[in-house]
């Protein structure tokens, strides 16, 4: 029995309880299908290396954005960025995501959850 979770347009349901074609699993609570195939590789990476992952904001609408007090000028509203929670080792995952070369925003808030984007190095 096996699940596969796409890279690329794939429904959010066919991705929700599957592995990443790198051997992690991924579970995908917002659609992957407006993600940037950067974000969606980086995320694979880390459920490979630290264990499930799961993604719950990825593009947003304007409307939405404002309503969860997303920055104007968000990456979510272009999908190029990626909300999401990985079940232990966050130092390492902080580390890991601190190095990758894909990553230029990362953010951990202090529920645990943490925020990516593709835009320029920066933490806040």
């Amino acid at each position: 029995n096996v699940h596969l979770a796409s890279l690329g347009r794939g429904s959010p349901r066919q991705e929700a309880a599957g592995r990443s074609l790198s051997g992690g699993q991924v579970r995908w609570s917002a659609s992957s299908a407006c993600l940037s195939a950067t974000l969606r590789r980086v995320i694979s990476e880390v459920s490979s290396n630290f264990g499930p992952v799961t993604v719950n904001s990825t593009c947003r609408s304007r409307h939405r954005n404002a309503g969860v007090g997303g920055a104007p000028r968000s990456r979510h509203l272009s999908g190029d960025a990626v909300d999401f929670s990985v079940g232990g080792k966050a130092r390492a995952v902080l580390a890991f995501l601190g190095g990758h070369r894909a990553v230029g925003g990362l953010k951990r808030y202090a529920d645990g959850h943490f925020h990516i984007d593709t835009g320029p190095r920066r933490t806040w």
